[in-house]
């Protein structure tokens, strides 16, 4: 049966591949996992395999020639098939109608099969009929002539970032639009590169020339100098900020929220710094780019560095949301932008990368520039490397050591170098396996403050668990049960009520004597004790985030 060999998988951000080298002659019998053909991507070499016996009968691509993602290299027909130029049509059509028109625009034109095959010898001679490369076309060159072509990556790139891609000048092989004129069209001109916020917390700028030039002095006070200065000269600061000794921003636009720390040996330079609160950096983190922003209760361990080569472009930008964790030596280079989500896991010594280049790009070596984006809820393993252009979906998991070089779907686990889909990122459960999981997090609990020394109590009465901790003549409570239980009992210093369910009009109104834990609508109510920050924090560290959301750990239990 005639079929089509085709460019595989391969894990890049690319939108097209080198045809490196043909290892099989044409009409030369094959054999299923044989190796066909070689191609290159700008970080590794691939062989692509036969996936049956049989013949070799057309090549589509020559040596030298760079195919997009998925294109036809090839026809393979069993041995002694008989086929005619109309199959291949077909084969040809079904397979455009499938991957779109990047998927043979480097590799065969409309009339290829009618014209480019001439037997010489009994041999059919490739018809790849290569189209040329053309100047810029805005819109691909489409321009009234229906959809715009454009590659897939570009059009996911071009909804991420909003950009009309009727507006975009391709640049690609017959004016196909690449990621690369997507993001080069969704760029902000410097002259605007302020113009998305109101200028809230613009420092005066004879205070920012002062500041620059006298940064060292100035990083030597105290945090309330500090911030008492900055305030004065136009940031916007709130309350409980503090900038230890020998921590020091220098930017033009200052706005810090209630509770936001940044530890000793912190250096932050930008245009604009924001920071939401409860945030906080660790010791000796360097922040460099044009602009940061960053959300509520974002925590940045030791040794973090966001910057590296063109951190001060005018596109230079790191926009991280709330309630994240960067941690030991990660490095974040938003030469372009780098936009992070919500609840978002970076583990240290993860690289994050806008831009790659080495030798010559007219010499043929690569040079990439391009932003990262990562959704809310994904995490990033230890030692990862993320390269430029790559988008990390929703609730997506890139395992420890892996480099990842294409956008990863969302909800899904990556692992290798270059990363491989492996699973889900989560499994389904149903209600029984719910509240088993739920009981046991209260027994780890349990086990978790007696080995830290605390007298504790623990039972257990068919599906209801009462933990009781004494300390000294203090008794703290906690009752856990499927349903949240709000009967009266026994008053204690602090009674916590814990279950999977609540109607909302019960929660609203439990009593003030009561802290109520809704654990599958993530919510908590009430006043926390030592107990109940205890078990918030016990909680959050096993993924489970309460609303009110901005909220840090300032307990002794834990």
């Amino acid at each position: 049966m005639v079929s089509l060999l085709t460019v595989p998988y391969l894990g890049t951000a690319e939108e097209d591949v080198l045809v490196a080298d043909w290892l099989v002659e044409v009409d030369a019998p094959i054999r299923k996992g044989q190796a066909i053909v070689a191609l290159e991507t700008l970080k590794a070499s691939f062989e692509v395999e036969a996936e049956s016996d049989g013949v070799l009968v057309r090549r589509l691509s020559e040596r030298g020639e760079r195919v997009p993602l998925h294109a036809a290299l090839g026809v393979v027909a069993a041995a002694g098939e008989t086929i005619d130029e109309d199959s291949i049509r077909s084969l040809l059509e079904e397979h455009r109608s499938q991957h779109g028109a990047s998927a043979d625009a480097l590799a065969v034109d409309d009339g290829a099969v009618e014209s480019g095959s001439e037997p010489t010898n009994g041999k059919a001679r490739t018809a790849h009929g290569a189209s040329s490369r053309t100047g810029g076309v805005a819109g691909g060159g489409q321009a009234g002539k229906g959809r715009v072509p454009a590659a897939p990556a570009a059009r996911r790139r071009a909804r991420e970032l909003g950009v009309d891609l009727a507006k975009v000048t391709g640049t690609g092989r017959g004016g196909m639009i690449t990621v690369a004129d997507v993001e080069a069209a969704s760029v902000t001109p410097a002259s605007t590169i302020f113009a998305e916020e109101a200028p809230e917390g613009r420092l005066d700028p004879e205070f920012v020339v002062h500041l620059y030039r006298d940064a060292e002095i100035f990083a030597a006070l105290s945090s309330e100098s500090k911030v008492a200065l900055y305030r004065k000269h136009g940031a916007r600061i709130g309350q409980g900020v503090h900038i230890a000794k020998g921590a020091l921003i220098l930017c033009e636009e200052l706005v810090l929220g209630d509770d936001v720390r940044l530890s000793e040996g912190v250096r932050v330079r930008a245009h604009v710094f924001h920071a939401g609160e409860l945030t906080q950096i660790g010791p000796r983190g360097q922040l460099r780019a044009t602009r940061i922003v960053l959300g509520h209760n974002a925590y940045f361990a030791p040794d973090v560095e966001v910057g590296g080569g063109g951190a001060m472009d005018p596109e230079a930008s790191l926009r991280i949301g709330s309630h994240g964790f960067v941690g030991e030596h990660v490095h974040l280079n938003p030469c372009r932008p780098i936009v992070i989500g919500d609840e978002v896991t970076i583990s240290r010594n993860a690289s994050i990368m806008t831009h790659s280049f080495a030798g010559s790009m007219l010499e043929g070596y690569p040079n990439r520039f391009a932003g990262i984006t990562i959704e809310d809820g994904c995490q990033i393993g230890i030692g990862c490397t993320l390269f430029p252009g790559v988008t990390m979906g929703e609730g997506s998991i890139l395992l420890s050591n892996s480099a990842l070089v294409t956008s990863l779907p969302a909800g899904r686990v990556y692992a290798g170098s270059p990363a491989q889909d492996l699973k889900a990122a989560r499994e389904a459960i149903d209600d029984k396996r719910r509240l088993a999981l739920a009981q046991r997090i209260v027994r780890d609990f349990a086990v978790a403050l007696a080995a830290r020394g605390f007298e504790t109590r623990f039972e257990e009465h068919g599906d209801t668990m009462h933990l009781r901790v004494l300390d000294g003549d203090a008794s703290h409570d906690l009752w856990f049960s499927e349903r949240l239980d709000t009967s009266e009992r026994e008053l204690v210093v602090e009674d916590l009520r814990v279950g999977l369910e609540c109607e909302d009009a019960a929660f609203e109104a439990l009593p003030s004597e009561l802290c109520g834990f809704d654990l599958v609508k993530k919510r908590v109510r009430g006043e926390l004790g030592e107990l109940g920050k205890a078990l918030r924090e016990f909680l959050r560290k096993r993924g489970i985030r309460l609303e009110p959301r901005t909220w840090t750990y300032r307990g002794e239990w834990l």
